[in-house]
């Protein structure tokens, strides 16, 4: 945007009244307001006083000459402009005038056509510094007004700029002091399977940028209230400076919204363990994995023996309190790696990563054990039978699943309370 020409305000400071009348008239057609002064000590109250945008001097004056009161006046500001006159070629003068870094210095008698081109052009320059800090004042105001964490990356993916919600949010007083306690903001992001999380910060911008919106999200701890929070990761890259403008955009709600939905998609209402449709997806995943890097992995399936009488002796309340102590039972002593599901009424499944048929034969033996020796509701004693099988190269799914179905068929055939390997 250009700076519109509007007229600067001027202190004038001139002792000779001659000199002075005559140029103050030139000078009310250059400026909005003209504030005038008759020596360098009366210059400075009226600068203090009024703030113009541009000074113009004499040099030589009682009281204070112009140079003692510019001087003081850059200790005010540095950028003030200034224009010095004076009847003095004295090289003396003409080198403190730089050493102050005014604007210019005219010799009089005054060339009112070189003062008037000296005014416009830093009159123009001082709109455009104006305009440029408002601009400045309204985008920072933009950006602290947002309710996202903002925050501006340099080419090494150090922070150069955020926003208060941002600093609030880690509890930091400054970029500074945020870019001196943590090395990345990557560094940040909680480590949780459903969100994205990385260990290095090296290339996390250029990671999470390949991937689809729905994974863009990060888990953040909030300092201000000590909870988690999700947040949606947007990312603009600026190539004419080599920035990127990142902004995360909470979305808490939405994701505990989806975990519910995924929870209530994939765990069994009664037992609180995954139910048969999660155990669909992650016997695809096993065997795809199988096939990508030949990793061996078993099945097997187990399920209450006589489990009908429970039900006919007890009533179905008390096989519904056995159906969940099991799954509490089991689960205590299923490996993180394993994925342990209902797969409907008594029959439950647990796949093994990288184990071998002779090993899972020992864990689900081990499984029986400690349920035939374990007390359920009101004492009761069950027991199960447990069919295992290992995934070969021609397998499918299908015949994995009939295998380890026929495995357990024969632990029931063969006595129950066994294990059965096929």
């Amino acid at each position: 945007m250009i700076a519109k020409k509007l007229k600067p305000t001027i202190l004038y400071v001139e002792d000779e009244e001659g000199v002075r009348t005559q140029l103050v008239k030139f000078l009310k057609n250059l400026g909005s307001e003209i504030f005038v002064a008759v020596d360098g000590k009366d210059g400075l109250e009226e600068y203090k006083k009024h703030n113009p945008d541009i000074v113009i001097s004499d040099i030589k004056m009682p009281n204070m000459d112009g140079i003692d009161m510019v001087q003081t006046i850059k200790e005010i500001d540095k950028n003030q402009p200034i224009i010095f006159t004076t009847a003095f070629s004295n090289s003396g003068f003409f080198m403190d005038a730089i050493d102050l870094g005014v604007d210019g210095y005219i010799l009089k008698p005054i060339d009112l056509e070189k003062l008037k081109n000296k005014i416009e052009h830093i009159s123009y320059q001082v709109q455009l510094q104006k305009q440029f800090v408002i601009q400045e004042k309204i985008m920072d105001e933009i950006t602290q007004f947002q309710d996202n964490l903002l925050l501006v990356l340099d080419k090494n993916i150090n922070i150069i700029f955020c926003n208060r919600k941002f600093l609030n949010f880690f509890q930091i007083d400054s970029v500074e002091n945020f870019r001196k306690k943590y090395k990345c903001v990557c560094s940040l992001f909680i480590h949780n399977d459903d969100f994205y999380y990385t260990p290095s910060g090296v290339k996390w911008i250029e990671e999470i940028k390949k991937l689809p919106d729905n994974k863009r999200v990060v888990l953040l701890k909030d300092l201000e209230d000590a909870t988690y929070k999700s947040f949606l990761v947007n990312i603009k890259f600026i190539q004419e400076t080599n920035h990127n403008v990142i902004s995360f955009v909470e979305v808490t709600n939405i994701a505990i919204e989806q975990k519910e939905y995924k929870h209530r998609a994939f765990v069994d209402e009664l037992t609180q363990i995954y139910n048969r449709a999660y155990f669909d997806e992650a016997l695809k995943k096993e065997i795809a994995t199988y096939k990508r890097e030949k990793t061996p992995f078993c099945l097997f399936m187990f399920d209450i023996d006589k489990f009908k009488d429970v039900n006919d002796t007890y009533g179905h309340q008390v096989g519904d309190e056995v159906l969940k102590e099991l799954a509490k039972l089991t689960t205590k002593y299923t490996r993180v790696t394993d994925t342990f599901a209902r797969w409907g009424g008594e029959e439950f499944m647990r796949i093994l990563p990288n184990n071998s048929i002779e090993q899972s034969i020992k864990i689900a033996d081990n499984i029986r054990q400690i349920i035939e020796n374990h007390s359920f509701v009101d004492g009761l004693k069950v027991t199960c039978s447990f069919g295992v099988s290992e995934f070969k190269d021609d397998d499918t799914g299908e015949s994995l699943l009939k295998r380890v179905d026929d495995a357990l068929y024969m632990a029931k055939e063969n006595g129950r309370n066994r294990v059965e390997g096929k």
